[in-house]
């Protein structure tokens, strides 16, 4: 059976690979409660952030949200200042066990390597309106992560995000079971605050 990325739902891989979808995990709450102070000159560049997003986001398409917004944001955060990891975009990922073959493309990994992403540890996917009929957010981010999984030889946490809109979600894939959170409003500025917060974290939390 050969299943794409996009292609996914959630309830579909929970049956193929035997997961539980769980209110809590313990490596979630650590994320959620992990110590980070946020300075007062990324505040402001947040809040501007929020605010050009509250304003437009209705009226962008998926790139214009990824380029208006999502991209100066992952530059506030900056994941270029590690030898452990970096920033891919648009990278395939492809997976087999047995006759289950899951492959396709993810919008944004943070990976070790170079020039190609190699051990993946975090994934961001977006999107830009509700899911529609043939789009699961859910299910396309939990078979990248599930693809990771199976890369790292399970070996480590999967961490992951995705974003429906100005709506974020963060989720943790540990051996068979994930957990995800209620979403965060990036047009207010207590969760882009603590969006901004999630983010930087990672940096914290990975191998």
């Amino acid at each position: 059976m050969k299943k794409t990325f996009e292609n996914c739902t959630w309830s579909e891989l929970n049956k193929i690979f035997g997961l539980q979808k769980l209110k809590e995990l313990d490596a979630l709450s650590k994320w959620l409660h992990y110590p980070y102070i946020i300075s007062n000159e990324i505040e402001k560049s947040l809040e501007k952030l929020s605010v050009n997003l509250a304003d437009n986001c209705m009226d962008w398409n998926e790139d214009e949200l990824k380029m208006q917004f999502i991209a100066p944001l992952l530059y506030l955060v900056d994941y270029t200042d590690s030898e452990k990891y970096h920033p891919f975009s648009q990278r395939s990922l492809q997976m087999q066990i047995e006759n289950i073959e899951l492959s396709g493309v993810v919008d944004w990994v943070l990976a070790s390597g170079q020039q190609f992403p190699e051990i993946p540890y975090f994934f961001l996917h977006e999107y830009k309106k509700e899911k529609g009929a043939n789009n699961d957010p859910l299910g396309q981010l939990l078979a990248a992560m599930l693809t990771a999984q199976y890369l790292n030889q399970n070996k480590n946490l999967v961490y992951g995000a995705y974003v429906v809109g100005k709506d974020w979600y963060f989720m943790i894939l540990e051996e068979a079971k994930y957990a995800i959170t209620r979403p965060y409003q990036a047009n207010e500025k207590d969760d882009i605050n603590f969006i901004f917060a999630m983010l930087q974290k990672i940096k914290f939390l990975l191998p």
